[in-house]
C-alpha cells in the first residue's frame, strides 16, 4: 500500500492546472458513440481506471476502440452480439449502471462483475426499470453479481425511482434513441444529484439526440441515431474542486485551463463556495483563475445534493473556517465506494476536528492544533483527493493507499506537487 506523506503548504503558490477531461462525461461519449452513425473522435479522454474499464467493457462488446494519449476513435459494432458476454468493471460504478441500461438492447445475456466495492453498490430501482422494459434479471437483491438478458421486444415505457443515484436515469437515457420505439420513462421520487441528469441531456443534444420533458415526473426519448465526429471532453469539475480548495486555503493562485462558465458539471458550483469563503474568481467560456482571501469567511449551512462528489473536498475546508459549517444534501455519500459519510468523519476526528454526523448530513466545526496523523483512504479516490487538502494545511501527515486516485485522476499527485514549486510572487 502507498503511502503519501503531504508536508505542510508554507507559502502562497501561483499554479495553472490543465484539468483531466471530465470523467462523467467522457463514459456517456464513449457509450453514445458505440451507437453513433459514423466513428467518433474524443480528445480530451482522462487517464483513468474508470475510463479504461469502460473501453475494456466495450471490447468485450465487439466495439473498435483505439486510444493514443488523450484522443480515442470509436467506433460502433457492424452488429449487436448474440452469445453470453461477462463484463468486469473494475470499481466504476458509473460504468456499471450505464452499461446495466445497455444490456436491455442485446437479446442475449450479459453477466456484470466487478471489484468487490462494487458489490456494495445498489442497483435495485434500474433494475426493476427493466424488468418492467422486458428483460430478464438474476441479481444478488440488486448486487453483483447481475446477469441481464434483453428482450426481443422491449416495451416503449418504464418507471424509475429517483432517490438513490441520477446514474439510473442518466443509463436509460443513453441507450433509449436505439430502442425500435424509444422510451418513456415516468419518475418517482425526489431527484439526486439532478446536476448530473443536466450533463446527460447536454450531452446527448451535442450529438443530435433530444430528450424530451412531457411533464414534472415523464421523460421521453424518441429513435434516434447518435451523430459521430470529432467531440472534445472539457476538464472535470470534481477535480477542480482539490485545486480551487487548495487555493483557497493558502491564499494562492489557480487558473484552470479548461474549464469555464459554459460547463453543465454540478460541481463547477465549488468555485461559488469559493467565493463565499472569500476567494476571488474570474470567470470566462473556457478558463477559470481563482485566488484565495487573506481572510477565511464562515459558510453557515451548504445543501450539497446537487455535487455530492465536492463534499468531501468541503469537509476538509470546513475545519478552517471561522464558524461551524453544516453540509447537508449527502444521503447518496452513503452509498458511493465506500460511506464518505463515516468514513470521512472517522478521518476528521482522528486529526482532531470536532464533527457531528447525522444521516444525511455533519457538521464540521472550527478546530485549532490539528495533528499530524496518517489518513486511511479506504480505497476511495475522492477521500484521498480530499483529506490532501486537509493535510496540506496540517502537514506532517500521509495518505495511504494513496494510488487509489487513478480511478478517477491518474496524474493527481503530479498536479499537486506543483503548490510546493511555485510561490505566488509578491
Amino acid at each position: 500500500m502507498t503511502a503519501r506523506p503531504i508536508p505542510r503548504v508554507e507559502r502562497p503558490f501561483a499554479v495553472d492546472v490543465t484539468l483531466p477531461g471530465s470523467k462523467s462525461i467522457t463514459l456517456r461519449h464513449i457509450l453514445m458513440s458505440t451507437l453513433a452513425d459514423v466513428p467518433t473522435r474524443l480528445d480530451g479522454v482522462p487517464r483513468c481506471d474508470d475510463v479504461d474499464s469502460m473501453f475494456a467493457a466495450l471490447a468485450c462488446l465487439g466495439v473498435d476502440v483505439q486510444r493514443t494519449g488523450k484522443q480515442a476513435r470509436v467506433e460502433a459494432p457492424t452488429h449487436v452480439s448474440r452469445g453470453p458476454i461477462e463484463l468486469d468493471l473494475g470499481m466504476s460504478g458509473v460504468s456499471l449502471r450505464l452499461l446495466l441500461a445497455h444490456a436491455a438492447l442485446r437479446p442475449s445475456t450479459t453477466r456484470f462483475t466487478g471489484h468487490r466495492q462494487l458489490y456494495d453498490r445498489p442497483n435495485t430501482d434500474l433494475l426493476d426499470a427493466l424488468r418492467l422494459m422486458g428483460c430478464e434479471i438474476d441479481d444478488d437483491g440488486g448486487r453483483l453479481p447481475i446477469v441481464v438478458r434483453g428482450p426481443e421486444v422491449p416495451a416503449r415505457e418504464t418507471t424509475l425511482s429517483m432517490g438513490v443515484s441520477s446514474q439510473y436515469l442518466s443509463g436509460l437515457l443513453l441507450m433509449a434513441p436505439a430502442l425500435p420505439q424509444g422510451l418513456t420513462i415516468h419518475l418517482h421520487g425526489a431527484t439526486t444529484s439532478a446536476s448530473y441528469i443536466g450533463v446527460t441531456q447536454a450531452e446527448m443534444a451535442r450529438r443530435g439526440v433530444e430528450v424530451r420533458r412531457v411533464d414534472a415526473s415523464t421523460v421521453t426519448v424518441p429513435p434516434a441515431v447518435y451523430r459521430g465526429g470529432d467531440v472534445m471532453i472539457e476538464g472535470d469539475a470534481s477535480a477542480a474542486t482539490y485545486h480551487a480548495a487548495l487555493a483557497t486555503l493558502h491564499g494562492g493562485r489557480v487558473q484552470l485551463l479548461n474549464l469555464g462558465d459554459s460547463t453543465r458539471q454540478g460541481d463547477y458550483d465549488f468555485l461559488a463556495l469559493c467565493e463565499r469563503i472569500g476567494a476571488t474568481v474570474d470567470r470566462s467560456d473556457s478558463q477559470v483563475t481563482l485566488e484565495g482571501p487573506p481572510r477565511l469567511r464562515a459558510l453557515g449551512e451548504v445543501d450539497m445534493i446537487d455535487m455530492p462528489d465536492a463534499a468531501p473536498t468541503l469537509m476538509a475546508v470546513a475545519p478552517f473556517l471561522p464558524e461551524p459549517t453544516h453540509i447537508t444534501g449527502l444521503a447518496t455519500l452513503r452509498v458511493k465506494e465506500v460511506d464518505r459519510i463515516a468514513f470521512g468523519v472517522a478521518e476528521l476526528r482522528k486529526a482532531g476536528v470536532r464533527v457531528e454526523e447525522y444521516d444525511a448530513a455533519v457538521t464540521v466545526h472550527p478546530s485549532a492544533d490539528l495533528r499530524a496523523v496518517d489518513f486511511e483512504t479506504y480505497e476511495d479516490h475522492r477521500m484521498a483527493m480530499g483529506l490532501s487538502v486537509l493535510a496540506s494545511k496540517i502537514g506532517g501527515c500521509r495518505v495511504l493507499g494513496s494510488d487509489c486516485v487513478s480511478k478517477t485522476y491518474a496524474d493527481y499527485w503530479q498536479d499537486f506537487d506543483e503548490i510546493y514549486k511555485y510561490p505566488a510572487m509578491i
